[in-house]
């Protein structure tokens, strides 16, 4: 009536009736920073979410630490606590399922410099010394992990270098820890000269692989419930995370999520625009993707003119979200 009787009233009415809405939603529990968002939100046909912490809990556990055959060794978990103690870059919740092992006794080791963790390396390095010895310490992305291992320690403790049929039995073990839904950090080593001054990228040559620290992150209860409901009012969902692809197919089916195709950053990587345009439209699960990446799928779905909605807890999602 209003409108019809001035219409220089309709921004003002529009205004009125968003700012009700943004009320209503408060009491649910939403808080919204911009009214006009609520707009955005009902056109959304498409929802991008990253697996770690919206999915899933968040409250990581460090279950196993094994070594390249599997056995369980406290020298798995002695490496990863030396990295996560003196790493002073962006700690994730993996290190601090790792610091909950205090048991660790680090006397004696100090800290001369790190290399510290990048979306692209995904690792991190710490050079310490002990009694005038220096080691170079490595922890990140197993597979980025392993591709740098030359050699690796067997079940006795020996350096044996990493043939043929010992990679195959690695990966074996990486792939059945992730098809039991673990999230996994590889650990390597080697030890520097005891006057090498500075860790540098270059150093993370030649590694020994010591084994697996595997996390267990199980799935939110109502994430479920949640993924049902959106695809219920028409809403596709489609996972975008930096995790693997065994883990990340463990909780979609804990979630009943059912997965339609799968994209890798590398695969993404090796496609132009218009070929990962055409792929997002029918896969729904992307996984070991870079910041970049991700920033490539959301736009590379807006191209096809959908509204994208993008639900993620992480610094590094930032472009993408923006």
């Amino acid at each position: 009536l209003a409108v019809g009787l001035t219409p220089e009233l309709l921004p003002m009415v529009v205004s009125v009736t968003l700012a009700r809405g943004a009320l209503r939603m408060a009491k649910r529990k939403v808080i919204v920073k911009r009214p006009s968002a609520i707009q955005d939100m009902g056109s959304m046909d498409v929802l991008c979410t990253d697996k770690t912490g919206t999915l899933t809990e968040a409250r990581i556990r460090l279950e196993k630490h094994v070594d390249a055959s599997g056995r369980e060794t406290v020298r798995v978990l002695e490496f990863a606590y030396l990295n996560s103690y003196f790493e002073t870059g962006l700690r994730s919740p993996l290190d601090d399922a790792i610091l909950q092992h205090s048991e660790i006794d680090i006397s004696g080791w100090q800290k001369i410099d790190e290399v510290p963790f990048d979306f692209e390396r995904r690792r991190v390095s710490v050079l310490v010394e002990r009694e005038a010895s220096r080691r170079l310490i490595v922890k990140g992305a197993p597979e980025d992990i392993l591709r740098l291992c030359t050699h690796y320690e067997d079940g006795t403790g020996a350096i044996v270098p990493v043939d043929k049929a010992a990679g195959a039995q690695i990966e074996t073990l990486f792939n059945a820890l992730g098809q039991d839904g673990f999230r996994v950090l590889g650990i390597a080593w080697r030890d520097m000269p005891p006057d090498h001054p500075h860790a540098v990228v270059t150093d993370e040559t030649e590694l020994i692989f010591a084994g697996f620290a595997a996390f267990l992150d199980p799935p939110k209860t109502s994430a479920g419930e949640a993924l049902a409901a959106l695809q219920a009012s028409g809403v596709a969902i489609k996972i975008v995370t930096g995790d693997n692809e065994l883990v990340t197919r463990h909780v979609c089916t804990q979630l009943g999520l059912n997965i339609t195709g799968v994209l890798t950053g590398t695969d993404i990587q090796n496609m132009n625009d218009d070929a990962l345009s055409a792929k997002a439209e029918e896969v729904n699960l992307f996984c070991r993707v870079n910041p970049a990446q991700k920033n490539r799928i959301i736009l590379a779905l807006k191209s096809r003119g959908h509204v994208v909605g993008y639900l993620v807890d992480c610094i590094n999602d930032a472009p993408s979200l923006q």
